[in-house]
């Protein structure tokens, strides 16, 4: 049999396993166990021939990820949390290289956009942020217009360490939620139109001296929200009150200048819209299984 987690929380296993049978017809196996400070965790295994059996190991991932991140929204939100997964039975302890591998091929787009943005900032770090603003920024005169790298080149470079790992933290969750279920050729399309989209529209507002993934996020944030809200099949697994989550942070947002820190709303607003509007379109689209 196969680990797939552990977790303190019985309700939380019983949910996976509940989940995977409707979705695979698999039935996954629940063991009560004790760890050294004598916890009782139910650990879930997955039989070993079963169908499905790669997709449900990296299901069981975002599974994980998804609930964490209601657990963080939760706790950002009401300032207090007790429940937690049992610290030492996460998937990514337990998966084999080929599973790793096979979870990693599900989300392509999502590892190669998270790897630039980090090397990118790394270059930034050691010296290189002059050149690369000025390589990477939109296009500021008539003669940057042809040069159509500009117009998505923004979306990678951040400015501190909060700014990437908000950003990239939100993109890893949700934008690979959206890769494993609809496919990498999804993610992209709503990366360029979002790049692209929310780009033109901070230029009109504050010109080209802007950067970041955020009007991307946004676009990615919305699409979930919308698309779990029309089409049946999603399993995004979104926390509670995750719209108010969006708009608070967009009102923050505007709060910015008051303590001298410029952000990009218009990006953040247009980019929801994007991913909003995308997901209506795509209010029939069918989910991968």
């Amino acid at each position: 049999m196969q680990h797939l987690f552990g977790s303190e929380i019985p309700s939380l296993a019983q949910h996976f396993r509940d989940e995977i049978a409707k979705k695979y017809h698999v039935e996954l196996i629940i063991q009560e166990t004790q760890d050294a400070q004598g916890n009782v965790v139910y650990d879930v295994f997955l039989p070993q021939n079963s169908p499905h059996f790669d997709a449900i190991i990296a299901e069981s991932e975002s599974f994980l990820q998804a609930w964490l991140a209601q657990q963080n929204a939760r706790a950002w939100q009401q300032s207090s949390d007790n429940t937690h997964v049992h610290a030492g039975s996460l998937p990514s302890s337990h998966l084999n290289k080929a599973s790793v591998f096979s979870y990693l091929q599900q989300q392509k787009i999502t590892v190669i956009i998270t790897a630039l943005c980090v090397v990118i900032y790394f270059f930034m770090l050691f010296g290189f942020a002059e050149p690369i603003l000025l390589a990477t920024h939109f296009p500021e005169e008539t003669t940057q217009e042809s040069e159509i790298w500009r117009y998505f080149t923004h979306t990678l470079v951040h400015l501190s360490n909060m700014h990437i790992l908000f950003n990239l933290t939100w993109w890893w969750i949700f934008g690979g939620a959206i890769e494993r279920q609809l496919g990498s050729l999804k993610l992209l399309q709503i990366y360029f139109f979002a790049g692209v989209i929310s780009g033109i529209a901070q230029n009109l507002v504050s010109g080209p001296a802007f950067f970041g993934l955020s009007g991307v996020v946004y676009a990615v944030l919305g699409y979930v929200f919308m698309l779990d809200k029309i089409h049946k099949q999603t399993a995004f697994a979104l926390p509670d009150g995750f719209f108010n989550m969006l708009l608070v942070g967009i009102l923050l947002g505007f709060a910015g200048p008051l303590i001298d820190i410029q952000i990009g709303n218009t990006a953040h607003i247009s980019g929801l819209l994007v991913g909003m509007g995308l997901a209506w379109m795509d209010r029939k689209i069918r989910i991968k299984s």
